[in-house]
């Protein structure tokens, strides 16, 4: 059994979820506040609490990635006899990264429909 295993019952998924799937988002939205523009097209001025929260969260999922491959491997090794520990370390990351993936396909969907909006 493969401990790193995402659930394969998650509707709509076509690609594999991996870390890599987002580079192209944050690459756009870094290059934007880079040019000193918003999506909108308005100045930013100011810290962006909602980017550093989900910088902070993306970043904790990540960890919890690491984790999970950290004490897989001990598993795999010998090094380590505590099973149960990856079992759920797992668990843990394939849940927070189901979330993430979740929460950025609820924020594109809810983008898409205030582009569809009539002014």
């Amino acid at each position: 059994m493969n401990i790193s295993a995402v659930p394969s019952n998650i509707p709509n998924m076509t690609a594999p979820l991996t870390m890599r799937n987002f580079q192209p988002d944050l690459e756009r939205t870094n290059s934007l506040k880079e040019a000193g523009f918003s999506a909108g097209g308005t100045q930013v001025g100011g810290p962006d609490p909602f980017g550093s929260m989900m910088k902070k969260f993306v970043t904790d999922v990540d960890g919890k990635m690491k984790t999970s491959a950290t004490e897989k491997n001990k598993v795999l090794s010998g090094e380590a006899t505590n099973l149960h520990q990856a079992m759920i370390a797992g668990q843990e990351s394939s849940v927070a990264f189901t979330l993430m993936v979740e929460l950025r396909n609820k924020l594109v969907e809810s983008y898409q429909e205030l582009m569809r909006a009539q002014v």
